[in-house]
């Protein structure tokens, strides 16, 4: 973080008044009192399991200069009489306004990155790009919401030429908000599908939210377009905006073809031109790297010097993450699942080259609203026509993946339910055979990859017949 005085940061946070803060500046933010530095700023936030108050003891004898508060009366009476701490109404909306004053006085090109999915493998190829010609950083893991975004954009200082922020949603609104206070130069959107819609209605509820970006990014920005956005009128919207569009489709601006697979390694052109080689499988993450490719080509980087960083680039855990045990191969894409995200997967099983049966664990989808039920359905016949040959579904709403597997599979598939992973894990043991290829996903609550040790015993005590 560029240094700040404490009579800086308050007036950014909107406080009008403070006594007796110590004349010092702070070049650093921090929220959890066992990664403090000396020196640091204490955020006391909020959290699901702890609050951030109950630390500014710990956090200011550790050596905080001081301590932003909403709670006084949770701190040690000490402190207050110290001056060493800022009171404010509330601790998370002023570190959004502090990071928003930060996002002024900082020279870097603020990337925003939205999309139903492959955010965060997007926003990690952009910044491999990106750093293989310039200084600069990108949001810790999924850091993208109304903390994340605020803690990325403080994180940089002087040296940095860019950042890269990552901005999630499962709100209306809330990609709004975020944008706001970043500010993009650039914004990417990376793509549009089913996704929290308890919350977002309907797909065209998804597209008006993340497309929000747009109405933020600074004006005669740019803005690096999923080719199927092109035509949504919120992009109409913004005339003063340069747009680069990526894609399959012949009239993209960026154009992806002749995608292979060579031992777990995509290779494709762009343009039909370029050669590009991505150590990833998975076609949908050929078209996040077209985003990357797009970011780095307006930062004035060659084909050639973009192709070299993505094909060193390495992609965030659990993003159909390969691993072998023994001669199971295992792809964990547990992170995250909405009805696009499991197509994509089913559509990387079948690329892969054969060897062995496919077997499919897919958890369930959560936050789908009232069509639940009907999008598993439609997940198990989408299945059902896959190239797997066993599909086991678990959860409770996974139960309608395998009825709809069911209702379309040819009978040499082997298709199973279990309500939860304890009970899918003794089973699978039995299902797995040497040679198989596992798949495994379903949403973030449902923790996929707890299955994984199950596998793994099999496939360490299992003797080959």
């Amino acid at each position: 973080m560029k240094k700040l005085t404490l009579e800086e940061i308050a007036a950014a946070m909107g406080v009008r008044s403070v006594d007796k803060l110590p004349r010092i500046g702070v070049s650093r933010i921090c929220t959890d009192s066992r990664d403090l530095r000396h020196g640091d700023l204490f955020f006391a936030l909020p959290g699901r399991q702890f609050d951030g108050h109950d630390f500014v003891d710990a956090a200011l004898s550790g050596g905080a200069v001081a301590a932003i508060v909403a709670d006084v009366g949770r701190v040690p009476a000490r402190w207050r009489e110290a001056g060493r701490l800022i009171v404010v109404p509330d601790t998370v909306d002023a570190l959004g306004r502090l990071a928003g004053y930060h996002r002024t006085q900082s020279a870097a090109v603020v990337i925003g990155v939205v999309g139903s999915n492959g955010k965060t493998t997007t926003k990690e190829l952009i910044h491999a790009v990106l750093r293989s010609r310039k200084s600069g950083k990108a949001a810790a893991r999924s850091f993208n919401n109304h903390i994340g975004v605020p803690l990325t954009l403080l994180s940089t200082d002087a040296a940095d030429e860019y950042v890269v922020v990552e901005i999630g949603t499962n709100r209306p609104g809330e990609v709004a908000a975020l944008a706001q206070i970043a500010r993009p130069d650039l914004g990417v959107v990376t793509s549009l599908g089913e996704e929290h819609l308890e919350y977002l209605g309907d797909l065209a509820g998804v597209a008006e939210e993340e497309l929000s970006l747009l109405a933020h990014i600074r004006r005669r920005g740019w803005a690096v377009l999923n080719h199927e956005c092109r035509a949504r009128p919120q992009v109409a919207r913004r005339e003063d905006l340069s747009v680069l569009s990526f894609g399959f489709q012949p009239d993209a601006d960026l154009r992806a073809s002749d995608v292979t697979v060579v031992e777990g390694r995509q290779r494709f052109r762009v343009n039909g031109r370029f050669e590009y080689e991505l150590p990833a499988l998975g076609v949908h993450n050929v078209s996040n790297a077209l985003a990357a490719v797009a970011v780095g080509l307006r930062f004035g980087m060659t084909h050639a010097d973009i192709a070299l960083a993505l094909a060193k680039a390495a992609l965030p855990p659990q993003r159909l993450e390969p691993s072998r045990v023994g001669d199971v191969m295992i792809l964990n894409d547990a992170y995250n699942a909405n009805p696009a995200s499991m197509r994509a997967a089913l559509a990387t099983l079948d690329q892969l080259p054969p060897r062995g049966r496919r077997v499919l664990v897919l958890g369930d989808m959560r936050e789908l609203g009232a069509d639940t039920l009907r999008y598993h359905e439609e997940l198990g016949r989408a299945a059902g026509r896959s190239s797997a040959a066993v599909i086991v579904a678990v959860g409770a709403f996974a139960r309608n993946v395998a009825d709809g597997a069911i209702s379309i599979a040819g009978t040499g598939k082997r298709i199973y339910w279990h309500p939860s992973i304890e009970t899918a894990g003794p089973a699978l043991e039995r299902l797995i055979e040497p040679g198989d290829i596992v798949l495994l996903k379903g949403s973030r609550a449902v923790r996929m990859e707890r299955l994984i040790p199950f596998i793994e015993r099999l496939a360490t005590t299992r003797v080959p017949a």
